[in-house]
């Protein structure tokens, strides 16, 4: 089951490729603009997004959430464009693609403790530990050598979950529906990698 979420990405990446993400790179391209630059604009808009967030403007949060997933898109393909791959801007690349989710659900978990939504915070608050031990995982079965990208719900989900929810429905929608889905993310990317280790 695994594979079949892994090729669901790549499919939707090559569309993505093909109608958004080769014309803006020409765009970037012609701006001079850095694959690490692109990777600290992208942490910006979220540090933007997570303020508006916080004092309840959720339509404006969730548009700058989706833009700045969309940006976490650009910044691997202008190093692959521009043949400027690195540990290093890797290495950055993940740093900040963590902290932008956090201080996304900082912002939720701030409006919510205003409101005194205590039940909505300890959601958000269960969502921000998910879906970092989601990408953790990952990471931990790399460093013991393994090569998976196995599981549901990966960082591309989350932002989709979290920008639309914000910008379609409620915060308290958004929250509940992202707690479930890290957390049945989180399990089934365990399972995978218990099975696979020796």
């Amino acid at each position: 089951m695994n594979d079949v979420f892994e090729k669901y990405r790549i499919s939707l990446r090559s569309i993505l490729d093909s109608f958004l993400v080769n014309p803006i790179l020409f765009l970037l391209l012609k701006l001079k603009l850095t694959p690490n630059a692109v990777t600290f604009l992208g942490f910006l808009i979220c540090c933007i997004s997570a303020y508006f967030i916080s004092s309840g403007s959720f339509l404006v949060g969730g548009l700058l959430v989706l833009f700045s997933g969309f940006m976490d898109i650009f910044d691997g393909a202008l190093a692959r464009k521009m043949e400027l791959i690195t540990d290093r801007g890797a290495f950055l690349d993940s740093t900040l693609d963590r902290l932008s989710e956090a201080i996304v659900l900082i912002g939720l978990i701030y409006f919510f403790s205003t409101s005194n939504e205590t039940n909505l915070v300890l959601l958000t608050s269960l969502s921000l530990v998910f879906s970092i031990l989601i990408s953790y995982l990952r990471a931990r079965i790399e460093g013991l050598g393994y090569n998976s990208k196995g599981g549901f719900f990966t960082r591309p989900e989350r932002v989709l979950v979290v920008s639309l929810g914000l910008i379609f429905f409620s915060p308290e929608l958004t929250v509940t529906l992202l707690a479930i889905a890290t957390t049945a993310g989180l399990f089934h990317r365990f399972l995978i990698f218990w099975r696979i280790l020796k």
